[in-house]
C-alpha cells in the first residue's frame, strides 16, 4: 500500500479544516480587536463604532492616539491566517521531505 500518499491526504485534510476553522474565527477575532481600537482604549485614527461615527466610542481626534499600537491591531488578523497557512504547509510538507510516512511499530 501507498501509505505515504494517504497520510499526505489525510495532513492535507487537517491543513483545509483549521484553515476552514481560523477562518470561522475571524469575526470573533476582530469583534474583540474592535474593543481595542475604540475611543477609550487605543483611539485609533479612522475607527467608527456600528457605523457612527458621532458614537463617543468612534475615533476622537481630541485624545491622544497609539499609532504604533492601532497599526499591530490592525495587522494581527492576516498575520494569524498567514502563521496557519505557513505552519500547515510546512507540516504537509515536512513529512514527505524528512521522514517520508511516520514510523508505525512492527511486531513479528
Amino acid at each position: 500500500m501507498n501509505k505515504s500518499g494517504q497520510m499526505i491526504m489525510v495532513h492535507l485534510l487537517i491543513l483545509m479544516m483549521t484553515v476552514a476553522i481560523t477562518i470561522a474565527l475571524i469575526p470573533m477575532l476582530n469583534a474583540v480587536l474592535n474593543i481595542g481600537k475604540q475611543s477609550d482604549n487605543l483611539n485609533c485614527d479612522g475607527y467608527i463604532h456600528n457605523g457612527d461615527s458621532g458614537n463617543a466610542l468612534s475615533h476622537n481626534s481630541s485624545l491622544e492616539s497609539d499609532t504604533i499600537s492601532c497599526i499591530a491591531v490592525g495587522l494581527y488578523v492576516p498575520y494569524l491566517l498567514l502563521a496557519v497557512l505557513i505552519g500547515g504547509i510546512t507540516r504537509l510538507l515536512a513529512g514527505k521531505v524528512i521522514g517520508g510516512e511516520e514510523q508505525q511499530q512492527q511486531y513479528y
